[in-house]
């Protein structure tokens, strides 16, 4: 055996078969003469097993080849997993001993026929591929069991991948965690298992990336969960399995005897004897008109749902329904159909509190359920005028156990489907299996909609020729085909090195600068020929556009950072013992790359902090008459062109009383009289601040939102806070699109030019005599509609001669840093634009109250007013004469001198 040709095929058929296409029958050709090459090259002896399954290979290939496969996605799989195995069985030989080992001494080594650039770019891969698996196993624990095929998918094409590229434990890893998902019944059960494999994949990939074996290994995370798998399948139970005799043995076997007790000994219909006093039964008519109205309602409702989606209204509407039906059933002592109504209701109220979804399954029980209820309906019906006992079917307790099993957490496997191509009519699908409608009752509807012009659906549910639920289904069929067919857009994508990008965006704001200044420039804008000015708006409007482009480019959507924080959320719920219902909105909203991972620490302590201090006690919660389940909302948005993310809770809301007493304690603050709320809220702020009574594993030693403050403040955003005692929370943090450019008011002062950003600016006034105070001939401050604020004439600050002096002729700009309001003096306010923010360079980038420049449409140089710099200025002048950190309502004769 040549074993630097087997060593070249091997690499070959790698390359090959990773970039293989199901649908390209070419390239199985071409891997079927490398798996007849290596074929030849392998000795006899100890090589049985490998040509056994080289034979499968092979197999495989001439089938997919010559295109005999229904499903050659499927087929591709089994053949890259058959490929991976062979490589294993070749390397494991002793034939195979020249080759380097792959594992040795915690180090890990490429074997010579795997491409290490192919290697390094599939793990790069690998960080999305496992924020989508983590989303999956979240939105599974949720409910949305859709997203298991999903998962599956994921989790199996990873591991051919990694059997191909020889990386061991991480393809047994991904074979295990198929098993064990293969093998739950419930699994939304068991999400805590998925994310510790979750988390151990993702800590393999880092571990590959440095060249080690993953540590613990593979054989260590599966041998657990073998372990639960075993003690789990001794007391599984699949309601979906459930039918006939054995629902019934396990209704009998109920803890209440009665309620679920639906056989009289033979496993028969359960008799109920009806009323047959006069007043009662006329209650009774009533209440079986009224219900058969309320039902058709519903069906009328849920079928609206499959084809439209589950608006709240339409669950409020379906909720409604079953409450009035428990309510007056009760009422009549009409058990089994008050119970039914009262399950489906709770079944609901989850759909309502968003811990289910009223989709697939669970549609289809609530179909269940009011089929089931017109049946009885109709029985009491005939029983009325028959005056016989009601006969409860066996079939009512096999619904109840489902929809107990629901209610539990478990996740129930959806119905099967009839078969449906994406142009298939509504009629065609209801014709097939498991549905089986006969063609000619289809035939007929149709004939009989071209007099009514009702749907069909209405149809062949008035004519009672098919059930609400099987319509319900056949539409549910026919979208997913829909979806399924519709071609979808393939974008092509192209990987740009970062810098690149960057170097374009920077040359778009130089080009940007230059336009201005061509627009701007006295030779231009005295022209006014139509044409020249036309030319010039295309100009202006292009340079907009490729800047809008450019910028896009580095646009990524925040939904990555909004994972980790629901995972960190459901971990630390757990670890505090507290319910807590994680709900995020926006997660597509977009914001520049390089501030995607700086918004990552603020979330983290803001969010650890409503955990721990936001969020109540499931017993506090109840017994202040909230839901024992808290909720901590996490959602972006763009607003005024800026990036806006919230998070909020449901909780207990700050307490200023402990706020007050900790800063005076810590001699922050001397009269909180002279406090605002936002002021003694953004106390919090403060670094080694804390009201907890107790240190926690999660927060209590004053560190975090010191730090969220600094970073936001660093990213020249600004955070606000809102709280409400007894209703919670909620932190707005309010962030620029970009760092590469800003948004700024450009203020003249003097000879000289400025930019103050705009998300630091409240409101631009003129003064008047009666605003205006000066102290001691050097401290002056400025009353605005009753609040006093420090006054800082933005001349004086950078030392600029031939500025106005007088107060009333210029304006004041009101703007807001570290929480702090200060009123800056300026001449005038020239206009509102867009900068292109340039670094000040090494000699200067120490000078104070400037955080950049910008070159201005006239050639000249702008700088940047850095306003949270002003900002700390005053806030430590005020903390330490009693004022506090804003604009407070005060007299003026109680203010302390403050800095001009």
């Amino acid at each position: 055996m040549s074993t630097d040709q087997l060593k070249s095929l091997l690499e070959q058929l790698a390359e090959v078969i990773m970039m293989a296409n199901a649908d390209d029958r070419t390239v199985f050709a071409h891997v079927g003469k490398l798996l007849s090459d290596i074929e030849e090259l392998l000795p006899g002896g100890d090589t049985d097993e490998i040509q056994k399954e080289l034979k499968k290979c092979k197999a495989t290939c001439d089938k997919l080849a010559a295109g005999k496969l229904k499903d050659a996605e499927r087929g591709l799989s089994r053949l890259t997993d058959n490929i991976a195995l062979v490589q294993k069985l070749i390397f494991s030989t002793e034939q195979s001993s020249a080759f380097p080992p792959m594992e040795n001494d915690g180090q890990f080594e490429l074997s010579e026929w795997v491409d290490e650039n192919l290697f390094r770019e599939f793990l790069a891969n690998q960080k999305h591929v496992i924020e989508e698996i983590e989303a999956c196993i979240l939105g599974i624990e949720g409910g949305k069991t859709d997203l298991l095929g999903s998962m599956k998918r994921t989790i199996h094409t990873m591991k051919g991948e990694a059997g191909v590229l020889g990386l061991t434990d991480l393809e047994k890893m991904c074979h295990g965690l198929e098993d064990y998902i293969s093998a739950q019944t419930y699994i939304m059960n068991h999400t805590e298992e998925l994310l510790t494999v979750k988390d151990w994949i993702a800590s393999a990939i880092e571990q590959y990336s440095q060249m080690l074996i993953p540590e613990p290994g593979a054989d260590v995370i599966l041998s657990r969960l073998e372990t639960m798998m075993s003690a789990v399948s001794e007391v599984a139970f699949n309601p979906a399995d459930s039918s006939g005799a054995d629902a019934d043995a396990d209704a009998d076997e109920s803890e209440d005897g009665g309620a679920h007790n639906h056989a009289t000994g033979d496993h028969g219909p359960k008799l109920v004897n009806l009323p047959n006093d006069e007043e009662t039964l006329e209650l009774l008519v009533e209440f079986v008109t009224e219900t058969e109205d309320g039902i058709a309602r519903a069906d009328d409702i849920l079928i609206n749902v499959e084809s439209e989606g589950a608006p709240d209204e339409s669950v409020n509407g379906l909720f409604r329904i079953f409450h009035t039906i428990k309510g007056v059933a009760g009422f009549l002592e009409l058990d089994d159909i008050s119970k039914l109504a009262h399950s489906t209701e709770n079944m609901l109220n989850k759909v309502r509190s968003g811990e289910r979804v009223l989709e697939g399954s669970i549609l289809d029980l609530v179909f269940d359920s009011t089929a089931m209820m017109r049946g009885l309906i109709k029985e009491i019906r005939v029983c009325i005028e028959s005056g016989s006992p009601l006969a409860i079917p066996p079939e009512h307790s096999t619904l109840m156990t489902k929809i107990e099993a629901v209610l539990a957490g478990v996740s129930l496997q959806e119905e099967e489907l009839p078969v449906a191509d994406a142009d298939d009519k509504l009629g065609q699908i209801l014709t097939r299996p498991p549905l089986s409608i006969a063609p000619q009752a289809i035939f007929q509807a149709l004939e009989h909609q071209k007099e009514t012009g009702k749907p069909l659906g209405q149809e062949l549910i008035a004519a009672e020729i098919a059930t609400p639920k099987q319509v319900s289904q056949a539409l549910r069929s026919q979208q997913r085909a829909a979806q399924a067919g519709a071609a979808p857009k393939i974008r092509e994508t192209v990987k740009v090195d970062l810098e690149r990008v960057d170097n374009l965006v920077e040359m778009i704001g130089e080009l940007v600068i230059v336009e201005s200044m061509l627009v701007h420039a006295p030779e231009i804008s005295n022209v006014n020929a139509p044409k020249v000015r036309n030319y010039l708006g295309q100009l202006a409007k292009i340079t907009r556009d490729l800047q809008d482009v450019g910028m896009r480019m580095r646009m990524v959507p925040v939904r990555g950072v909004f994972q980790k924080m629901a995972r960190m959320v459901r971990d630390l719920s757990r670890k505090s013992s507290k319910r807590i219902r994680f709900v995020q909105t926006g997660e597509g909203t977009e914001i520049d790359r390089s501030m995607v991972e700086q918004i990552s620490d603020p979330l983290v302590h803001m969010i650890r902090n409503s955990v721990d201090h936001g969020v109540e006690e499931p017993g506090v919660r109840v017994a202040s008459g909230k839901d024992e389940t808290g909720t901590i909302r996490l959602s972006a948005y763009h607003e005024g062109g800026a990036l806006v993310i919230e998070l909020s809770d449901d909780g207990k809301g700050l307490d200023k009383e402990a706020i007050v007493s900790k800063a005076k304690k810590n001699g922050l603050i001397k009269d909180e009289n002279l406090l605002s709320e936002s002021d003694i809220y953004n106390l919090i702020f403060q670094p080694g601040f804390s009201t907890a009574k107790k240190v926690t594993d999660i927060s209590g030693r004053g560190v975090g939102m010191d730090v969220v403050k600094k970073k936001i403040d660093g990213l020249r955003g600004r955070v606000t806070i809102q709280s409400s005692p007894g209703e919670g929370t909620t932190f707005k943090m309010i962030l620029p699109l970009t760092l590469a450019i800003i948004d700024g008011m450009l203020v003249a002062c003097g000879q000289e030019q400025y930019i103050i950003p705009t998300l630091s600016i409240i409101e631009s006034i003129q003064v008047t005599p009666g605003m205006f105070v000066t102290f001691a001939e050097s401290g002056e401050l400025i009353n605005v509609r009753g609040e006093i604020m420090p006054f800082l004439r933005l001349a004086r600050l950078f030392d600029i001669a031939g500025g106005i002096t007088d107060p009333t002729e210029g304006i004041v700009v009101v703007v807001e840093g570290v929480g702090q309001r200060i009123g800056i003096f300026v001449d005038s306010v020239v206009t509102q634009q867009q900068v292109v923010i340039k670094t000040l360079g090494e000699n200067l980038k120490d000078s104070k109250y400037v955080s950049g420049a910008a070159i201005l449409s006239d050639g000249r140089v702008g700088l940047i007013v850095n306003v949270d710099q002003i900002g700390e200025r005053f806030d430590s002048y005020g903390k330490q004469s009693g004022i506090g950190q804003t604009s407070q309502q005060l007299p003026v004769e109680t203010s302390a001198e403050l800095p001009a």
